[in-house]
């Protein structure tokens, strides 16, 4: 019995160790510089970026953040703030703002960190784009 106890601990151990480098191998990826220039519209890149979902095309396309319930889809888009300045919670307001080779990364935030630092117009996430033009 004794064996199998100390078996269990060092499997236990094992696995927190595998689990700490894969949990660090993830963030190395995120930091990693992606090339948006590739698409042609903004609707392009965001429909590429792991979390968020983009439904309908051009002018009349919404973007949600996957998890949160959109089956009353309105008013429950992202916060989006390009450069640290928010500029409103539709894909409307970055059309003609930002082109694809413009955007240098994007990050999205959920939660409570997104409450906590937007209030109430992060309510349903945030997406955070940097351009390559940021200070």
């Amino acid at each position: 019995m004794k064996k199998f106890q100390f078996l269990f601990v060092t499997v236990a151990f094992s696995l927190f160790l595998v689990a700490c480098s894969s949990s660090s191998g993830t963030s190395n990826r995120q930091k990693a510089v992606k090339d948006y220039s590739q698409y042609n519209n903004l609707v392009e890149v965001l429909q590429s970026v792991q979390g968020l979902r983009v439904m309908g095309s051009g002018s009349n396309a919404k973007v949600f953040m996957s998890g949160y319930n959109t089956t009353n889809a309105t008013n429950r888009e992202p916060l989006f703030v390009v450069d640290g300045i928010p500029v409103g919670s539709s894909l409307a307001n970055l059309n003609g703002l930002l082109t694809p080779v413009m955007v240098k990364s994007i990050k999205t935030i959920r939660g409570m960190q997104a409450t906590s630092r937007y209030g109430d117009e992060g309510l349903y996430g945030v997406v955070q784009i940097t351009t390559i033009n940021a200070k």
